[in-house]
């Protein structure tokens, strides 16, 4: 049922359009009549939103004949060619997507969900310095809200470029902006891991969490990294063990239970780093790092946007790593074993020791103690899992932060005791 509400969802947009306009050709047969008082600039938005869903499902010849309707009801409306250049960039037309784009900016060149869309797009075909100069013209105009993702996307295109020092800044101007954006502290935990700064992946890796109470499979894979380098092997296998739980199917959990994750994607930039590390250092070449700042353009009258924009198409996109002939013979051989579902019991967490208690070993920094768990599952609330544990509810929530409306998501991880309690035996 669920593959067919996206054909639903745009029969039923179709079907109020056609409700509201009637769509007749005057004697050229190319300039529509529009018969009642909807704008020219609301149809053709209807119609960019009927097209950007079929070629969402596939369907690029409807896709195309809407979108050419849109242009044909407001040919100067730069949401027109915006998506028609994600259109030509989705059937591998990379010119003609080029062409549209500075066509819209052409038609308004303050268009900031534009120019970052485009930016995106240049660092998706490898032009990184065009790319970096497009997002920071976002950046630039005062009335842009999408700040702290347009910093990241900055940061994963230097990364993709090799830059890993403009990475770390744009990675830190977008938490700057977005203190509590998980996916800017997980790319930052990533970047730290790379360059082997284990104890600053670490610091992030608590800000990751406290920022969210859903864990992904990277961020649990890179967490357990990130201890056992650091020779914590209890806090290492505690993140492993969640791992396991919470996500049996997916292939980190798979390639654990295999190999103990020997290598995730955050070791094959690591690698890269480290090569670039070595290279730098054996040709004694120091490269000065130049990072561009945005320029604010002080006529306000240009920062005006359009009330009918579209969302920025490519914003936050993540491009994921390349599957090679090993990884599918090692998730071959992962699905043939079974992930036996793990019963929940204490587990053994550690929790950092106080600063003035630590030593030098990284085995004596952490103070080990008992701090049980429970991974939220389906039907699980907070009554339930209270009486289960015999637990006082109000505990529990304090214990969790849990504010009203007290509502638990599948996977969440509620702690079954004080953390501050544990953490001062």
């Amino acid at each position: 049922m669920k593959k067919l509400v996206p054909l639903l969802t745009v029969w039923l947009v179709a079907s109020s359009l056609t409700a509201c306009v009637t769509q007749n050709y005057g004697n050229d047969k190319d300039t529509p009549l529009i018969e009642n008082e909807a704008s020219r600039n609301e149809i053709a938005m209807t119609r960019i939103s009927l097209g950007l869903g079929y070629l969402k499902m596939g369907n690029t010849q409807q896709a195309k004949l809407n979108l050419e309707k849109a242009k044909r009801f407001a040919p100067n409306l730069v949401q027109v060619y915006t998506a028609f250049a994600h259109y030509y960039d989705t059937v591998g037309e990379p010119d003609l997507a080029t062409q549209a784009y500075e066509h819209a900016l052409s038609i308004d060149n303050q268009d900031a969900d534009t120019l970052n869309n485009y930016g995106v797009f240049l660092c998706r075909h490898e032009k990184y310095a065009a790319a970096e100069q497009r997002i920071l013209q976002a950046i630039a105009i005062p009335s842009y809200i999408l700040v702290a993702q347009s910093y990241e996307n900055l940061a994963l295109c230097q990364l993709k470029a090799a830059q890993f020092s403009k990475a770390e800044i744009y990675l830190e101007k977008a938490i700057a902006h977005s203190p509590n954006r998980a996916s800017s502290l997980l790319q930052m935990m990533r970047l730290q891991y790379a360059k082997g700064d284990y104890k600053l992946a670490q610091t992030y890796l608590y800000r990751y969490e406290k920022s969210t109470r859903r864990f992904s499979d990277e961020a649990l894979a890179l967490a357990f990294k990130i201890f056992a380098k650091q020779g914590n092997k209890v806090t290492a296998k505690n993140y492993a063990n969640m791992l396991v739980k919470m996500f049996p199917n997916s292939i980190l959990a798979k390639q654990y239970i295999l190999n103990e994750l020997y290598q995730i994607e955050a070791d094959k930039l690591a690698a890269q780093y480290q090569a670039l590390q070595s290279g730098t250092d054996n040709a004694k070449a120091k490269k000065r790092i130049v990072v561009l700042s945005p320029k604010s353009n002080d006529n306000k009258a240009n920062a005006n946007l359009s009330q009918h924009g579209l969302k920025p198409i490519m914003a936050n996109s993540v491009m994921p790593p390349a599957v090679t002939a090993d990884n599918r013979r090692q998730n071959q051989a992962a699905d043939e074993q079974l992930v036996k579902p793990v019963e929940h019991k204490r587990e053994k967490i550690a929790l950092p020791a106080k600063e003035e208690q630590q030593t030098a070993t990284p085995q004596q920094n952490t103070a080990t103690v008992s701090l049980p768990i429970h991974v939220v599952k389906k039907g699980d609330s907070l009554f339930a899992i209270s009486k289960q544990y015999n637990i006082v509810m109000k505990s529990l929530k304090r214990w969790n932060k849990i504010r009203p409306p007290f509502t638990l998501k599948i996977g969440d991880v509620l702690y079954l005791a004080d953390p501050k309690s544990a953490a001062k035996r």
